[in-house]
Formats: C-alpha cells, structure tokens, sequence
C-alpha cells in the first residue's frame, strides 16, 4: 500500500474545503465530515509544548503488564493481592514495590492510570497500541514508528528511522516498505541470546563476505537494479521499487560508521550493570544509543507479560529487569539533554483483570489499565485519571488509545488530521475521535 500517488494526500482542513465541490456526489455528505467541521479535529489548539519532541522511544510490554503489580496498586483489596506499595517522589503516589527506581524518578514521568480500549484479543490489541485503530479487512494502518519514519525521518539517513529491538515491531501499512521496521535481537550482556541473535552482535551480515570488497559489491548491486528495471517495464512497479528501498537502505547502513551503534561492546562494564545484563536492559542501551545517532523511533519490546498463571512473582522478576533498564534510560538521557526532546512511552496491550483466578493469575482486562510517557514536553510529576477502589473501571478522567495517539501526535509536531488514501480509501493520520490529554503539557 502506497500513501502518495495516484491519490493526493492533504490536511483534514483542504479536506472539508474541497467537500463544496464534490458535494453535488455526496462524498463527504458523511457523520465524519460533520464532525471534523464542528470540533476542529483532534490536536487541542493552543495546548503547550506542541512539536517538542524530534524522536520517540516506545518500551513496549508484549503481553499486557498488570496495572495492579505496576503503576495503580490496590494493597489491602481483595482484588489488590499481596503486592506492597512505596512512596515515589511525587508527594501521595505510590506505585508498586517492585519498582523503587521509577519510583525515585516518578517526577520525570506523567503516569495515565485511566486508560481504556475494547480490544482483549492479544493480536488486536497488539495493532490498536500501535496503530491508533482497531484492525479492519479493509486497510492495514501505519504503525506509529513507520509513521514517524515516513513524517519526521530524514530520507537520506544512514540508519533506519524506525528500529525494532527484540521484536519484529509493526507493519508500516500505507507508509510503504521503505519505512518497516528494521528488527534486531539483542544478546544479553549476560550471555543469554535472544531468538535471532548472532555470535557477531544483533545485525547480522554488516560486512561483505570474504572476498567481497565494497567495489564488487556495488557492481553487483547495479548488476541487480538493472535486471529489475528490465523486470519492472511495462509492470505494476512497486514491488522492485520496494526491493530497491530495502538494498538502498541496507548499503547505507553497511558504509556508515554509524552502524556502530548496535555494537554494546564499548560500553563500560558499570553501564551495562546499570541498564541490567538481560536482553531488555541492553535494548535500553542500544535504544539510547540509537537515540544518540539521530534514529526517529526505537521500539523496545519485552515479553512475558501474559500472566495467567503465577502473576505477582512473575511481574515481581519483570519488574525488576524493567525498573532498572528504564530508570538508566531516563537518566542518561536527562543527562545529556536529549529528554527534552525525546518521547519515552511505556505501555503494552491491555492491562489485567481485576480477578485472582486459582492459580494466581490475572486475565486480559482492556477495560482500565495504566502506561506513562516522559520527556518530548510532557510534564512531569503528574497522575492522571484514576480507577475505583477495586480497579475494575475508570472512574476519573477516561483516556482512550486515540487520545493517546493524538496526543503523541501533538508531542511530536505530526498532522493529525492528514490523510493517507490506501485502497482508495482516505485514513487520517489520527483516529478522529482522538483528543489531546491536556493534562501531559499544560504547565
């Protein structure tokens, strides 16, 4: 799917103004168009700190971490379970006491503990958290990360604008192949590889084979674009030009010397202690790395978040990987003054059930569960919304995934209300039922 020609792509605004003269076919005679003219779209205006952030770090939980052992404990409810809570630094919040790191930093971050979806399915959620949309038949949407590969990246850049570690990320949908994600599986400074991983580092296959220099290669190269040209003659030509953006961006990364940034190896043995030694403390790692070279979105993933069984000591083992990798995160870059300007979001499929089931697990529960965003302009220090008592619905401050979306939008300086035609269908960049969360910018 391709988000420019044949069909034009353009703001919400040239939207609305062109319905005059297709009005007479009903186009946009539709509930949609009505409600774009009266509300205004999505992006709040006049909201602070609009655009601030230039790159995005997601940490996103595979499975769907338990607000109840995280973010929005309930010690003392039957539903609450044995989990024990500490203060944070953010005077009346408590979060869980597996947690102690974020917890001193809880002034950097903005904790939501009212969000809401409808997808318990874990492929469906999975697409929403990443989307912004629920899955359809008839379009598949850009992930977030393509997105900002494809609205922020520069197309020139020597590393992939959206990089994916220790997961295969999101399809970039209408976005094109050019701005898939580039996948990479972390090894452990532990010694315990990730699925994938190589002896030689995460990126396989950096260097020539033997006997290859950078000249043969290149003559190969051509040799191949060629043969595809011949190929793509009188053909639909969109697969050989996704090829020929996959060997483009391979040969780049391959002559950078930014492609260093994968390599952990130079780290000090105290970093890598303080991001911790298992595969996703080390994601965090080469995720501010990245960050350091200009990537526009890194995606750390983390499995083992589907708790069924065994709940409070398992997320009490994952914790403790996640508290430390995120807390170095945060502090390296607070201290080299990329936090300002990078967007770090926390969160996963859904959150879990209020109820204990036999043996100590916790099911899917879309209903009421909690992320966090830091950095980009958001302000920390904040809670906002809040569950009842037992954690089984929101009852303060309801924050749906569109509002999420338009306001990372809003944090990123994206159009929301740009439109995309895949299949000859119009999708806005943000769901238009989004609204920005006020609440993460207003000072």
């Amino acid at each position: 799917m391709r988000p420019l020609p044949p069909e034009p792509r353009m703001s919400r605004r040239a939207l609305l103004g062109a319905s005059a003269a297709t009005a007479a076919a009903g186009l946009f005679a539709t509930p949609l168009a009505r409600a774009l003219a009266e509300e205004g779209g999505p992006v709040a205006r006049g909201v602070a700190q609009r655009g601030r952030a230039r790159q995005v770090v997601l940490l996103f939980m595979v499975g769907g971490p338990s607000q109840f052992e995280t973010f929005d404990p309930k010690p003392g409810t039957a539903t609450g379970g044995p989990t024990t809570t500490i203060p944070t630094a953010v005077p009346g919040v408590h979060v869980a006491a597996s947690l102690p790191e974020l917890a001193r930093r809880m002034d950097r971050i903005a904790l939501v503990r009212s969000m809401t979806s409808r997808e318990g399915n874990h492929d469906r959620a999975r697409y929403l958290m990443h989307t912004g949309y629920p899955p359809t038949p008839t379009v598949t949407h850009a992930a977030l990360g393509a997105l900002l590969s494809l609205e922020k990246g520069p197309g020139d850049a020597a590393l992939p604008s959206y990089v994916a570690i220790n997961g295969p990320g999101a399809r970039p949908g209408y976005a094109g192949v050019a701005h898939a994600p580039f996948s990479v599986q972390v090894r452990g400074a532990d010694g315990r590889a990730r699925a994938g991983a190589t002896a030689r580092g995460p990126v396989a296959n950096l260097a020539a084979p033997a006997g290859v220099d950078a000249r043969r290669r290149d003559r190969r190269l051509d040799l191949l674009a060629a043969l595809n040209a011949d190929f793509a003659a009188g053909r639909d030509p969109q697969v050989t030009e996704a090829q020929a953006a996959m060997f483009d961006r391979a040969r780049r990364l391959m002559d950078s010397p930014k492609n260093s940034a994968f390599d952990l190896a130079p780290e000090p043995a105290a970093t890598h202690d303080r991001y911790g030694r298992g595969a996703f403390g080390q994601g965090c790692l080469m995720a501010r790395r990245l960050i350091e070279e200009g990537v526009t979105c890194v995606e750390v993933m983390m499995g083992g978040w589907d708790t069924h069984q065994d709940n409070f000591s398992r997320v009490k083992e994952l914790n403790a990987e996640l508290d430390r990798a995120a807390a170095a995160l945060l502090d390296d870059l607070a201290a080299s003054g990329k936090l300002d300007e990078t967007l770090v979001v926390w969160l996963g499929d859904f959150g879990r059930t209020p109820r204990i089931d036999s043996v100590d697990g916790r099911g899917h529960y879309p209903q009421a569960w909690s992320l966090w965003l830091a950095g980009g302009g958001v302000q920390g220090g904040r809670v906002i919304g809040a569950t009842d008592a037992a954690g089984e619905q929101v009852k303060e401050r309801p924050v749906t995934v569109p509002d999420l979306f338009a306001s990372i939008a809003h944090a990123t300086g994206l159009d929301a209300e740009k439109v995309y035609y895949s299949n000859g269908r119009p999708n806005f960049l943000v769901d238009k039922e989004g609204r920005v969360v006020r609440e993460l910018f207003d000072a």
